[in-house]
């Protein structure tokens, strides 16, 4: 038998949560192969978790105070599924609803026997405009942050350098390998695991074509837009959902050594000048 341990995790968005749940279940899966939940509930109160135990009573739920964000909230769902060491790891955003047959095009890449250990990336678009909006990313130069999205190709894979957590497979060799994400705050951390992997040559791998939909989160609000006023920016940029000092110092200092020190302050000085 082979087992897939979906970790989401969620926070006030229940209409969301129990959609990604609806398509997740409605997956068709190969023969002998079974699919455990474990949702984080991160301390939401619009009730996301009664209505989860209602309609969808196998999914592990674990509940968080409020406290762990994306990143710590994964981490935590990843704790509890790998005690049961199943064979692969779904990350999957809470907002990001799967395409009829995506679960089934992911094991397919990753239990190709060429490929183990790997990572597999779903790519997401937008389900009014059909953008893409998350998935596969390559490195533009040196600096670890800087990436360009990879547009997935329909009848092939293709090679990441690292991805956004929205949608992605890993198998359990990978996992060994890697461990579980790192401690960040909210942002950084599937950027890390991509990177880590490429780092020790585990392939990451972009899936054919699309297989979910996911809206983009809004540049307007967000520290990247300079028409907003200064001190909101700088706000944002040094909270959890932006970067964090410590945060961003960790994660240029692993994947760019002493180019941390001109990296590092960067997006600082951007806000304080207004640009």
């Amino acid at each position: 038998m082979t087992v897939i341990a979906a970790l989401i995790t969620c926070h006030n968005r229940k209409a969301k949560t129990i959609a990604c749940l609806e398509r997740l279940f409605e997956q068709s899966l190969p023969p002998e192969t079974a699919l455990e939940v474990y949702l984080v509930d991160d301390g939401s109160t619009d009730g996301t978790s009664h209505d989860v135990r209602v309609t969808y009573p196998a999914v592990n739920i674990i509940p968080g105070d409020g406290s762990l964000y994306w990143a710590e909230g994964m981490r935590l769902a990843w704790k509890h599924a790998s005690k049961a060491d199943p064979d692969a790891y779904l990350w999957l955003n809470d907002d990001t609803v799967l395409y009829p047959g995506a679960l089934a095009s992911l094991l397919e890449i990753a239990e190709r026997p060429a490929i183990k250990p790997c990572i597999v990336v779903g790519s997401c678009r937008d389900a009014v405009t059909g953008v893409r909006t998350y998935g596969g990313e390559i490195l533009l130069a040196r600096h670890p942050a800087q990436t360009v999205a990879l547009i997935p190709d329909d009848s092939k894979t293709k090679r990441c350098g690292t991805f956004n957590g929205n949608c992605v497979l890993v198998t359990r060799a990978a996992f060994r390998a890697l461990g579980p994400l790192r401690s960040f705050k909210h942002s950084m951390g599937d950027t890390d695991y991509g990177l880590r992997a490429a780092r020790l040559e585990i392939p990451i791998l972009l899936a054919p074509g699309y297989l979910a939909t996911c809206q983009r989160n809004p540049v307007e609000v967000s520290w990247v837009d300079p028409a907003m006023p200064r001190t909101r920016r700088m706000h944002l940029l040094l909270g959890r959902k932006g970067l964090p000092p410590c945060d961003w110092w960790r994660f240029l200092w692993q994947h760019a050594g002493l180019r941390a020190l001109l990296y590092w302050p960067k997006p600082y000085l951007r806000v304080l000048l207004g640009r």
